[in-house]
């Protein structure tokens, strides 16, 4: 009984592990396909990153999983729009740093409140119970996510 009982739970780990990044890139293409800002996930993550602290290139590039020239792209596009802007580094005169501006804090700010109606209204529609479910899902996969990020720092 017991080998069963570990078995279906490797089976559940495995499937959980499987199933996340799939679910959680599919939540984010049907988002897009539903913003009305025209947006690409590489920039709401460059975004993201720049309203915490300012970001090199080298940073932005490893984040995202993109090439230094790709990511260059996108913040020449962004910095088009208004979004961000170049600044040297105080502490590295040869490094710049990308840092988001005023419109891009918008920016931010508004696809965040687009994809929270958008996820408001289609949870809405759910029972309690899932609601809950869904609530301490939540809290798990931070936990998941902190001993993960412990294990990366030296």
């Amino acid at each position: 009984m017991e080998f069963e009982s570990v078995t279906k739970r490797t089976r559940q780990l495995d499937d959980i592990a499987e199933a996340l990044p799939r679910r959680a890139s599919l939540l984010s293409h049907l988002f897009l396909k539903h913003t009305t800002l025209g947006v690409s996930r590489t920039e709401i993550g460059v975004l993201s990153a720049t309203s915490e602290q300012p970001q090199r290139i080298t940073d932005l590039a490893a984040a995202e999983g993109v090439t230094q020239p790709a990511i260059t792209l996108i913040v020449n596009r962004m910095a088009a729009r208004g979004w961000v802007v170049r600044e040297a580094d105080p502490s590295d005169g040869r490094a710049v740093l990308v840092v988001l501006t005023e419109a891009g804090q918008r920016a931010f700010s508004d696809i965040r409140a687009e994809y929270r109606a958008l996820m408001h209204e289609e949870m809405a529609t759910l029972d309690d119970e899932s609601v809950e479910v869904l609530a301490r899902a939540i809290d798990v996969l931070d936990e998941v996510i902190e001993r993960l990020r412990a294990q990366r720092e030296p």
